[in-house]
Order: structure tokens, then C-alpha cells, then sequence
């Protein structure tokens, strides 16, 4: 009896190790992308971000990029002194991999202050 308990237990451990990840893919500012078109405060503090979900920013690289700032500050000022990564690819994608604030801009032109900016809040997947 005691060998079938502990053979539930295990199988029951290696399905939770094996269940597919519950992280969500999200494009930025969906099928418009990253680009002064959408309303990307709007569309963040709609969504709800977990640890493991994924950012994907789709934009053209001769218009914006994709600036990670450390801070509201920077965000918020359109200043980035406090820069964490920036991507001019086209297609940025960004783990979520840790609960808090995170903030994005375009640094390019006067992308950020026309509202090419977002920050999301992570939380604890859960």
C-alpha cells in the first residue's frame, strides 16, 4: 500500500514538472504594433502580466526602437538616463522573468513624448 501512495506521489511530481508553461505570448500593442497608432497605456493596464509571459514589440527599426528604462523617471520625462537595453531589430521580444514595474520607450525622434512609451506590471505567476 505504501509503495502505491509513493509511486501517485511521483507520478503526480513528474506531471507538474511536465505540464506545458501557462506563460502568455503578448504583441505589443497587438496587430498595430508598436507605433505611435496605439494607445499603449490603454492597452497595457488591460492586461495582466505573469512571471514567464513574453513581450513581443513589432515595429519598423527606421522609425522607433525599443528602449528598456530603469525607472518612472525616465518614463515619464522621456529622458532615458537609466537604460537597461535597447533594440532596433523590428521584432524586440522580452521575457517577463521577475515581479515589478517595468518600463519601455522609443528614444528615437520624439517618439516617447507623442506616447511611444508603456510600463507593465509583472506579477507572480500564480
Amino acid at each position: 500500500m505504501a509503495g502505491t501512495a509513493t509511486n501517485l506521489m511521483c507520478l503526480f511530481l513528474i506531471l507538474g514538472i511536465a505540464a506545458p508553461s501557462l506563460a502568455t505570448e503578448y504583441v505589443v500593442g497587438d496587430s498595430a504594433g508598436w507605433n505611435l497608432d496605439v494607445n499603449l497605456k490603454s492597452w497595457s493596464h488591460v492586461k495582466t502580466f505573469k512571471v514567464g509571459d513574453v513581450l513581443v514589440f513589432k515595429y519598423d527599426p527606421k522609425l522607433h526602437n525599443v528602449v528598456q528604462v530603469a525607472d518612472f523617471a525616465d518614463l515619464a520625462t522621456c529622458r532615458p538616463r537609466n537604460i537597461l537595453s535597447v533594440d532596433n531589430s523590428g521584432k524586440t521580444t522580452i521575457t517577463l522573468d521577475k515581479p515589478g514595474k517595468f518600463y519601455y520607450i522609443s528614444s528615437l525622434s520624439t517618439d516617447c513624448l507623442k506616447g511611444l512609451k508603456m510600463c507593465v506590471t509583472v506579477t507572480i505567476l500564480g
